[in-house]
């Protein structure tokens, strides 16, 4: 069940106290966005999802009150799953031309290419703590969907383990994930999205994307984005 709680205490170096807690909360909130990134939801977990905001796991950002803001829109407008697929596709081009490419590569390669150095530098991320992008070579590897979820999925790592100093030193490959991947471009590709959307779920998922960024500079001890700003300011 998602519930937004206060951070706990932080550690000397920046790093939040471990309280598994809290970042199993940072694991939902990125797992989840990270699906929704890949694959429009159905009419049954659109339904899901948008009877939960009171209930999103990682809140206290501006980007997620405006994320959480558009997404009650989007209920209260009735916007079906076929709707919302419609837009999904038009943004990230499944069957088109993107408007808003969602690949690393794309944005941060010299030639703008899928499968660029930035596609292979995520693999071997992945594969530093034991995963695989499940559509290996078929899929370029830094979807912005397959990033959220990669922190999701090195976060549940190493809470799983009882040791918490084992644990907070395992956070490492989520902190180094974030700091030489997903802040580098993300944000600016958020903004994008979130202003490119036509249906209010999609630039409310942009916008809650933007706010879990948020949120991870903060339990990481990151410093805050500079001045181009983040989705919600736009």
């Amino acid at each position: 069940m998602w519930q937004g709680e206060p951070p706990p205490p932080r550690r000397p170096g920046g790093l939040i106290a471990l309280d598994r807690a809290y970042w199993e909360n940072h694991a939902a909130a990125f797992a989840v966005l990270g699906r929704l990134h890949r694959e429009p939801p159905s009419d049954e977990a659109l339904a899901s999802i948008t009877g939960l905001l009171d209930e999103w796991p990682l809140p206290g950002t501006p980007g997620a009150a405006a994320g959480l803001d558009r997404l009650r829109r989007s209920r209260d407008a009735g916007e079906d799953a076929a709707a919302v697929r419609a837009d999904h596709d038009r943004l990230y081009g499944v069957s088109a031309v993107a408007l808003v490419a969602p690949y690393e590569s794309v944005h941060r390669g010299q030639d703008r290419l899928v499968f660029d150095t930035a596609t292979l530098q995520v693999r071997e991320s992945y594969r530093a703590i034991g995963l695989q992008a499940p559509r290996l070579n078929l899929e370029p590897d830094d979807h912005i969907g397959l990033e959220f979820d990669f922190v999701a999925q090195a976060v549940l790592r190493a809470i799983g383990s009882p040791d918490d100093a084992v644990a907070e030193a395992a956070l490492e490959p989520a902190r180094a994930f974030l700091v030489e991947h997903l802040l580098p471009w993300a944000p600016a590709m958020l903004v994008r999205a979130a202003t490119t959307a036509r249906t209010d779920f999609m630039a409310g998922i942009a916008l809650l994307s933007s706010g879990a960024l948020d949120s991870a500079r903060a339990a990481f001890g990151l410093p805050a984005e500079d001045a181009t700003g983040s989705a919600a300011d736009r």
